[in-house]
């Protein structure tokens, strides 16, 4: 796996987000890219990073040096100035097979999460991904995340929750079908701490609720039809611009 791990500042609040890359990189056996941006620096001075240090305040310079030492001499540094947003997205337009964040910016957060085509974690808190929630249709999107969250839960060697949502009673049974579908994608991972969770009510309220007692919440953009395509991405937005906890959106 190869992560794209975005560096902005403040450099000083990152120690959390640079530890579950360093968990994620081992445990997947991948690597880390960091890109490190700053919105106050012009595009013709991102190189070299002696004259971006320069225009940096002493406080986030020594923040940032300590990153680069922590992530280690083999992780790829790459420096950039300008907004911060198209240099994220035209970084992971390349070869990478997840994009880590921190919430810093609502929305700068909003705007690449929308735009990202590569799964896409925005870290917010703690330094484990060992609970993870992920949620299902049944549709091709979210087995998609089922089995990329599966992959976390493998390698972290954590538990995971399948959770489905019924908005009426005529839907029950599709949704014990999604998870029932969701769990034996889990157990052929090998993955043995799997559960499963049927609940009902409003989509984006039940998995709110649920969301923030785990780690990670993990969920498809994408539903099943047109309409439902509409409503899960209404839902994913809800669910990321409202959960305390960490979000990875998986396309």
């Amino acid at each position: 796996m190869h992560i794209l791990l975005m560096l902005c500042p403040p450099y000083q609040e990152s120690e959390g987000l640079v530890r579950i890359a360093m968990k994620l990189c081992t445990s997947l056996k991948g690597k880390i890219t960091a890109l490190c941006v700053r919105s106050d620096i012009t595009q013709k001075y991102y190189s070299p990073f002696s004259i971006q240090l320069g225009k940096i305040p002493e406080e986030e310079k020594k923040a940032l040096k300590k990153i680069i030492k922590c992530l280690g001499e083999e992780v790829v540094m790459l420096k950039r100035g300008g907004a911060v947003a198209s240099q994220v997205l035209d970084e992971a337009e390349k070869h990478y097979d997840l994009l880590l964040m921190k919430d810093t910016d609502k929305k700068l957060t909003k705007k690449i999460a929308e735009y990202s085509h590569i799964p896409t974690l925005i870290y917010r808190k703690g330094d484990k991904l060992e609970k993870i929630l992920v949620c299902t249709d049944g549709s091709k999107h979210s087995s998609r995340a089922v089995k990329f969250a599966g992959m976390f839960a493998k390698g972290l060697e954590g538990e995971i929750t399948v959770l489905s949502v019924a908005r009426e009673n005529k839907e029950q049974k599709k949704r014990e079908e999604a998870v029932n579908k969701a769990a034996e994608m889990l157990n052929q991972l090998s993955i043995k701490n799997v559960k499963k969770l049927i609940e009902g009510g409003q989509v984006r309220d039940v998995i709110l609720q649920n969301a923030n007692h785990y780690d990670l919440v993990a969920l498809a953009p994408r539903g099943l039809g047109k309409l439902e395509r509409a409503l899960l991405g209404h839902v994913s937005l809800y669910v990321l611009e409202n959960a305390k906890t960490n979000v990875l959106l998986i396309r």
